[in-house]
């Protein structure tokens, strides 16, 4: 009952409400776009090799440019930076379905139209991640992001089968067309709303980094869990969106496979809100560990191509351990982090965790020619699961919970005043 109260309570901030709509409508587009741009490589002649080089350009300029957009979003008006990052989204996608539709698309164009859209998400997503601060009260901010999330989830679900399907039937020009049309719907909606500049400091936008690194390095748990997840990050990235749609595009019977598969997987982050938001686990550490080592399942099932329930229901059960690892760790970072270093220490994390993607997806795209596929999955399910779980030999790993204060490396419970000591975590 607390729980839908909260809820309610988040709703009634107008600025937020937009905040909302403007994620959620973009978000239904963006959740269809990977399975458009999948199949459109490979109707279009490229294999797994330009399949993971797309992947890679996607994903290169996030890691290039996130500690830039995090500075930015630290020092500007957050709602500015995202309105401009998906206004630009909206004309790349634009550009790329009408060269789709008239067939004089190319895979070049494909790999650089990609390469835009993640310059446009590593200014979008610090802006992104430091604004829940400023449009809700602190007492509310965990019903916030699981209210937040609760849709994008729904979108998420709802997305990918709507991409496989409009891919199956008429094409992956139309899927993007679709995508494009919620970017700049999105951009309506996020334009009205009117965050503070945040405030500045006297130091320089260029000495800006090194601060956010040395508040970052500061924090021995948080340098951890970035490590953590950029070993998972890297294991599941390969995996699920390289390996996923080759090996539904040659034994599962296309897109309308991959769309239903990663749709039960965003089903299943629907089913991880509702839980996080009403269980609300406190022991943050063994709950991100353990709902991380849970994504190895759809990555088992795929590798021995099993029936499409099963991998299905592998990915549902992967996308609830997820969401509520990811609802805990987001309430538990805007609880320790100081709103002027959210955006920098988020793009810190974001950083971490996608330096060694866009050279996995290269080197595992190449080395899949000559290596079977079951073997490669196999190999990334047991990395994963090793390093989710092998934080937890620190107690102090252990240890980390909703409520603490967390001062360096030592930790108190307000109430309390018991020390949790030297930690190593994540995200």
């Amino acid at each position: 009952m607390n729980s839908i109260k909260e809820a309610a309570l988040v709703l009634r901030h107008r600025q937020f409400r937009s905040f909302w709509t403007g994620r959620v409508v973009s978000s239904l587009g963006s959740a269809a776009a990977p399975i458009a741009v999948a199949f459109a490589a490979l109707e279009a002649g490229g294999g797994v090799e330009w399949l993971g080089l797309i992947l890679a350009l996607n994903i290169a300029p996030q890691v290039l440019l996130l500690l830039v957009g995090g500075v930015l979003g630290d020092r500007v008006r957050r709602d500015r930076v995202m309105v401009v990052a998906n206004a630009g989204s909206g004309i790349v996608q634009v550009a790329m379905a009408i060269l789709i539709l008239t067939g004089t698309a190319e895979l070049w164009m494909l790999a650089a139209s990609v390469l835009l859209l993640g310059v446009a998400s590593a200014f979008f997503q610090p802006a992104s991640q430091g604004s829940i601060v400023q449009l809700v009260p602190a007492g509310l901010r965990v019903a916030a992001n699981a209210v937040l999330r609760l849709p994008l989830n729904v979108a998420k679900v709802l997305g990918p089968a709507l991409g496989g399907l409009v891919v199956a039937m008429v094409g992956p020009g139309w899927a993007l067309a679709f995508n494009a049309s919620t970017f700049l719907v999105s951009v309506f909606f996020l334009a009205s709303i009117r965050l503070p500049r945040p405030i500045k400091g006297k130091a320089s936008a260029i000495s800006a980094f090194p601060t956010g690194w040395k508040e970052f390095r500061a924090r021995r748990w948080y340098v951890v869990m970035v490590a953590q997840s950029a070993v998972t990050v890297l294991m599941w990235l390969v995996g699920f969106q390289l390996f996923g749609p080759v090996i539904s595009h040659s034994s599962l019977g296309g897109a309308l496979a991959w769309g239903l598969i990663s749709g039960g997987f965003a089903f299943g982050l629907v089913g991880g809100s509702l839980v996080a938001v009403a269980v609300r686990p406190q022991r943050v550490g063994v709950t991100v560990s353990l709902c991380l080592a849970a994504q190895a399942l759809p990555l088992v099932a795929l590798g021995f191509v099993a029936p499409i329930w099963v991998i299905v229901g592998a990915a549902v059960l992967a996308g609830i351990a997820l969401d509520i690892s990811i609802v805990s760790w987001s309430a538990f970072f805007q609880e320790q982090i100081p709103e002027g270093l959210q955006s920098r220490l988020s793009s810190i994390s974001t950083f971490g965790q996608l330096l060694p993607v866009p050279i996995g997806y290269i080197l595992f795209g190449a080395l899949s020619r000559n290596h079977g596929t079951p073997g490669f999955m196999g190999l990334m399910s047991a990395v994963l699961v090793v390093a989710a779980l092998l934080p937890l030999a620190l107690p102090s790993i252990r240890q980390l919970k909703l409520g603490q204060v967390i001062d360096g490396d030592r930790a108190t419970n307000p109430g309390g005043g018991s020390k949790v000591g030297t930690v190593g975590s994540r995200l």
